[in-house]
């Protein structure tokens, strides 16, 4: 089962992403259209997720594919996106630089709190 929480935080201007569980393609869908909403309401486009209790479930195609899919369901280029792992690997790599070469303003993280600092930079 997967699930997420987002919590936008007014005083930093930033939406706070939580998950927890295993990460499909149809449930990473889910919440990227969430967070996507969340953003445009908010109109708050610096996002920190929090994926340390979280794993995917995830082929190479489908990182491949995140970009893309992400850019239907309303992730703009402008976002600057922070994503937290409990420990980085070479899928988590893949998917930093796909997004990285096809414009997006992503990195990850092993620490929030640089996480937190590059966000605000």
């Amino acid at each position: 089962m997967f699930d997420w929480t987002i919590e936008h935080l007014p005083q930093e201007n930033m939406l706070l992403v939580k998950t927890e569980g295993k990460m499909d393609v149809p449930s990473a869908n889910a919440m990227v259209k969430a967070v996507a909403e969340a953003a445009d309401e908010h109109q708050c486009f610096v996002h920190l997720i929090d994926h340390r209790e979280m794993t995917f479930a995830f082929g190479l195609m489908d990182y491949y594919d995140r970009p893309h899919i992400n850019e239907k369901l309303g992730v703009l280029r402008s976002f600057k996106t922070a994503m937290v792992f409990r420990q980085l690997t070479k899928d988590t790599r893949f998917m930093e630089t796909v997004f990285q070469n096809r414009g997006y303003n992503l990195r990850h993280f092993t620490d929030i709190e640089e996480a937190k600092a590059w966000l605000k930079a």
